[in-house]
């Protein structure tokens, strides 16, 4: 007795296409079936669907970057634990890390970063966010510390506050404190 939809013994087909198994044929199947917008709603909308893909899935760096590219365009809520999983399973080039970098919502996910990146904490340091970069950097060098001094806009709402947030940093410097100190900070 053969298995529905599988193709009978004396046809000569190959149940399995290449290494795939009877399971993987036919979700090649469904696959194929759905159009760009199925595609895109199962992607975007998919419960763990993206999360699982980038945990469990060896992605060739071309299709880490599109994935990077699809999250850069469409920010889906799914990009923070796709950029997680991305960063801790793949093997990511150094500017993909610094793509990611910007979904970081966690100390340990800049930590993988950092010690997956060819350049360390300082690259990521310059390629992440004000934001981000505060609030997970362990050292940030005295030259990034003064440009985030001089990009606060004093007139703007909240300066007082990230001047503030600046400031409470433990490698706060002399030279970031004199910036602020001029703009009435």
């Amino acid at each position: 007795m053969r298995t529905a939809g599988a193709p009978p013994a004396s046809s000569g087909a190959s149940p399995i296409r290449g290494t795939h198994t009877r399971g993987m044929e036919r979700f090649d199947d469904f696959i194929a079936t759905l159009d760009g917008s199925q595609l895109l709603a199962l992607f975007e909308h998919g419960d763990g669907v993206m999360v699982d893909l980038a945990a469990h899935a060896r992605l060739r760096p071309g299709q880490v970057s599109l994935l990077i590219g699809l999250m850069e365009e469409a920010n889906p809520s799914w990009s923070p634990d796709v950029a997680y999983q991305l960063i801790a399973n793949q093997d990511c080039t150094p500017e993909q890390l610094e793509r990611l970098i910007g979904w970081c919502d966690d100390p340990g996910t800049w930590d993988i970063a950092c010690g997956k990146h060819p350049g360390g904490e300082r690259a990521l340091v310059r390629a992440a966010d004000p934001y981000t970069t505060l609030r997970y950097a362990h050292r940030i060098g005295p030259d990034v510390m003064a440009g985030f001094a001089r990009d606060i806009d004093p007139t703007a709402r909240g300066a007082r506050y990230e001047a503030g947030r600046l400031r409470r940093r433990h490698d706060f410097t002399g030279e970031a404190d004199s910036i602020l100190t001029a703009k009435g900070l």
